[in-house]
């Protein structure tokens, strides 16, 4: 049946030292409405149909079943151990150690999976999987590593980034390109599309590339067709040299090209914002916008400037402009910063807790795995008697041969 089966109850201390509930030991009646034995015990939550749900025959099998007496538990539940360790740290508390994944405790208390530096140069490390150490490989410099030939003794020998016969990954084979050359770029196959490959740069854009311009090594040389217009240069274009372009943040809205050049700056004129025509409404300004501009700022946003940059924020809930253009948030250790109504407020992420008030060491309680604040700052397990905190609850298991009836 249901003995020994761990449920989850949170928020639930009570004073027993054995799982098996004897007659002198409070208990909980889940299911049954109502406690045996200790009138000091909390009352449990009703399950019984209300009278206006359902019909009578459910109502009264219901309330007929009978309850299960739960127990304080004492032992951990798989796959957690206690195995100690320093203090303030998770395996210092009861239940506090996952054996199938903690590299100091793998499979059972203080097995310890060996180091990387235990393998010098193989590009190894060893993680802790389903209870046993296992050797993995490792990203070195930003270059990742493949165990391509099976054997251990030399680990993760295989360059993955530009090995071509194992690309990305082992047996990835990279076919011949328009050189008949075999290349892997970053793990991947080739140059990305619209790019070449050219000696000494590597992959590029042949449409604009001046080294490169139209072919490999084509590089385009000055012109004698005399300086060019106002905001522009002569570049490469379509794969062609000597071409006018406009220069960066430029554009040729009126058509004159050869008179006055690319006459419009578009990230600041108001009548061409981003875009030739691009017209802002009156009173707006053209403004930068993260990668790209606007007309002016958005409702609840206020033009700030930083150096000869004016850019549009909000000033209630932006984190980098709380209160004040260019006022950031202060970090703070374990906490999440968050700006609210121009205020900045510190919220701890899930499953921590600031239990002891000092914003010094920000939140610096597990909520899921401390005893003494068990889901909640505040929230003892019966902690004397050995009851383990896990995943936030207060752990309590069915009384050996505890069914409660009426």
């Amino acid at each position: 049946m249901l003995s020994g089966r761990a449920l989850f109850v949170a928020f639930v201390t009570l004073s027993v030292v054995t799982v098996a509930c004897s007659s002198d030991e409070r208990r909980i009646a889940i299911g049954a409405g109502e406690t045996v034995e200790d009138a000091g015990a909390p009352t449990p939550p009703s399950f019984d149909t209300p009278e206006d749900a359902g019909d009578a025959s459910t109502a009264t099998s219901d309330a007929a079943r009978p309850g299960i007496a739960m127990c304080i538990a004492t032992e951990c539940p798989y796959p957690f151990g206690t195995c100690g360790g320093t203090a303030g740290t998770n395996t210092a508390f009861a239940c506090g150690t996952n054996l199938l994944a903690d590299k100091n405790n793998c499979g059972t208390c203080g097995n310890v999976c060996p180091q990387s530096s235990a393998f010098p140069e193989l590009n190894m490390d060893t993680q802790c999987v389903d209870g046993a150490c296992r050797r993995q490989c490792v990203p070195r410099s930003g270059v990742q590593y493949g165990d391509c030939n099976g054997l251990v003794d030399d680990g993760c020998e295989t360059n993955l980034n530009s090995n071509p016969d194992h690309c990305g990954l082992c047996g990835n084979s990279c076919p011949s390109g328009p050189d008949g050359e075999r290349r892997c770029i970053n793990g991947q196959c080739g140059c990305p599309f619209g790019q070449t490959w050219c000696d000494p740069v590597g992959c590029t854009d042949t449409s604009i590339d001046d080294t490169n311009c139209g072919a490999c090594g084509n590089v385009c040389q000055g012109t004698d067709a005399g300086p060019p217009p106002p905001n522009m240069e002569y570049r490469c274009q379509q794969g062609k040299c000597a071409q006018l372009r406009c220069s960066s943040g430029f554009a040729d809205c009126n058509g004159k090209l050869q008179e006055d050049g690319c006459e419009v700056h578009i990230v600041s004129d108001s009548k061409n914002c981003g875009a030739c025509g691009n017209v802002c409404l009156a009173g707006q300004r053209c403004l930068p916008k993260g990668n790209t501009v606007a007309c002016g700022c958005e409702p609840l946003e206020t033009l700030c400037k930083s150096g000869n940059q004016e850019f549009c924020a909000d000033l209630l809930n932006d984190t980098r402009n709380c209160g004040a253009c260019g006022y950031t948030c202060p970090s703070k250790g374990g906490y999440v910063a968050a700006c609210r109504k121009g205020f900045c407020e510190y919220d701890c992420s899930p499953g921590r807790g600031d239990c002891d008030g000092d914003v010094r060491n920000g939140c610096e309680t597990d909520l899921m795995i401390n005893g003494r604040h068990c889901g909640a700052c505040g929230n003892q397990c019966d902690t004397a008697a050995g009851q383990p905190c896990i995943s936030g609850s207060c752990l309590m298991v069915e009384c050996d041969g505890g069914v409660v009836t009426k």
